[in-house]
């Protein structure tokens, strides 16, 4: 049976990842059907994550060295990517609470994951830790960003920001805070102690994990 045939007559649910591939691609080539195709586009998947989650670290530019995947098949694999990041995000949106470490870092973990190099993204809350919204601050090396407090301080004076936390991610998938990290954070605190401006954590989010620096006591 078909990918398409198998959707209408049993449902999505029942397809593997290389039938639904199948069913966005479409067409296959002269030599091959779409769902050899999606085969060979789901073995690019390179990084620690494998199948369609592996997609996300493809170019529309790697997707097209296929041979039966142009550019407009590729910039559907890549919306494709996109809708479901944002799908995941919107279902953990509903239950993030800035009180509650582990729904925060499940929020932010959706928004990171397949990300090459460090983003740190401050995230402004009102009196009742609300968020008002979040910005990314900067976009480092694989393994260094930089953050500044004059531009954090800034930033939260222009949105009224009560509390602030920092999250960031580490490619390498290991949440461990750097030495770094911990000297970082600690001096920002106290600098945000002194702006009566309170930083109610920071946390790093790496492969199916995270460290709350509140929750481990590097943060009082």
């Amino acid at each position: 049976m078909k990918p398409y045939e198998k959707f209408m007559a049993k449902g999505p649910e029942y397809l593997s990842e290389e039938e639904l591939l199948a069913i966005i691609i479409r067409t296959g080539t002269r030599t091959m059907d779409a769902l050899q195709l999606a085969k060979q586009v789901l073995a690019l998947s390179k990084g620690r994550e494998k199948g369609l989650l592996g997609l996300q670290h493809l170019s529309v530019g790697d997707l097209c060295k296929v041979n039966g995947i142009g550019r407009v098949k590729a910039v559907k694999i890549k919306c494709l990517i996109e809708l479901s990041r944002r799908l995941a995000m919107a279902d953990t949106r509903e239950r993030l609470q800035f009180t509650k470490p582990e729904t925060v870092a499940d929020y932010y973990m959706e928004r990171l994951r397949g990300k090459e190099t460090e983003e740190v993204i401050l995230v402004m809350t009102d009196n009742k830790n609300r968020l008002i919204c979040d910005r990314t601050l900067s976009k480092g090396t694989v393994n260094c960003s930089l953050v500044s407090p004059r531009e954090i301080f800034l930033m939260a004076m222009e949105y009224h920001a009560v509390h602030i936390l920092l999250i960031h991610n580490h490619p390498s998938g290991d949440a461990s805070p750097s030495r770094q990290d911990i000297e970082i954070t600690k001096h920002l605190a106290q600098l945000c102690g002194m702006m009566q401006l309170p930083l109610t954590d920071h946390i790093i989010v790496g492969d199916n994990c995270y460290v709350s620096f509140r929750e481990s006591g590097l943060l009082k």
